[in-house]
């Protein structure tokens, strides 16, 4: 086995898990930088996996946080509650850097799929209305009647590559 292949073992290992802060063994600093036209709020996973709400952030604004390279972070829109990307990923992963030098990290719009999208749209659209009385197919029904909420699920398997 080469020298590299435990660690690569352990780091995917750590990946397949429910994202959650494991230690605080090597600090590192992040500028999280909205860059999207929407809302976004910041959270941390703390160490159970629960998200900690951090900040709200408007386009163009930004937060300096000090943090820890195994302490993921996940953003998603404040009104709609849509999820965002975090350097282009659902889950960030802070990465080690130089002492007192902000890694700037972006938060942005994901490419939705076509049923998130549409899924949106109606939402916004309606936001008072049953979505069972629109004429639309009863999977979009269900899950536009299902309260959104922000959980490990939407996370699942949305890891650091």
């Amino acid at each position: 086995m080469a020298e590299g292949d435990g660690e690569s073992s352990k780091t995917k290992e750590i990946q397949d898990q429910k994202p959650r802060s494991l230690n605080t063994d090597i600090s590192t600093y992040v500028r999280f930088k909205n860059r999207c036209d929407r809302i976004a709020t910041l959270f941390w996973f703390d160490f159970k996996g629960e998200l900690v709400r951090y900040s709200i952030l408007k386009k163009g604004e930004f937060i300096d946080m000090n943090t820890y390279v195994t302490h993921p972070w996940c953003a998603r829109e404040t009104v709609t509650n849509d999820r965002l990307v975090v350097d282009k990923r659902p889950v960030y992963y802070p990465t080690e850097g130089q002492f007192d030098t902000y890694r700037l990290v972006y938060i942005d719009i994901p490419v939705y799929s076509l049923r998130e999208r549409c899924k949106q749209i109606i939402w916004k659209a309606f936001p008072d209305i049953d979505p069972k009385t629109l004429d639309i197919p009863r999977v979009l029904s269900r899950e536009l009647d299902a309260k959104k909420t922000v959980s490990y699920t939407d996370y699942k398997g949305l890891h650091q590559t």
